[in-house]
């Protein structure tokens, strides 16, 4: 049997259901709801800066998506959250292995979606 569901989005909507559905495991699922926020907003900012970069691993990327000004504004579409708040979020993610201590995001997180993007779930039935 196979079910598709269409569901419009915009970009940053798109990273808050991706991290919603991704989080029925590890290591999502043992982040708090802020800290899943923060993490959609983080791969958010990443995707949306990758664009500026002929190669959107470039090292430089990291950097501007850390930079003070970037993360006021990820605190503030992550729930208005203050400085230490977030930079707690930010601590969680680095325990759980999401971001590592150079702010990289896991390999597995860097998402660059397009137009139309699927994700896909198989279901194994055991009796």
């Amino acid at each position: 049997m196979e079910k598709i569901y269409k569901v419009k989005s915009t970009g940053r909507g798109f990273f808050r259901m991706y991290v919603a559905i991704m989080s029925i495991q590890n290591p999502i699922s043992k982040l708090r709801r802020q800290e899943r926020e923060v993490l959609a907003e983080v791969m958010y900012q990443n995707y949306t800066i990758s664009k500026d970069y002929v190669n959107p691993e470039d090292p430089k990327k990291w950097r501007e998506l850390f930079s003070y000004e970037r993360k006021r504004e990820m605190s503030e579409h992550s729930g208005n959250l203050s400085e230490a708040s977030f930079a707690n979020c930010l601590t969680a993610l680095r325990k759980q292995g999401i971001l590592d201590r150079d702010n990289y995001l896991h390999s597995a997180l860097r998402v660059y979606p397009e137009k139309e993007n699927v994700v896909s779930f198989k279901f194994l039935m055991q009796e």
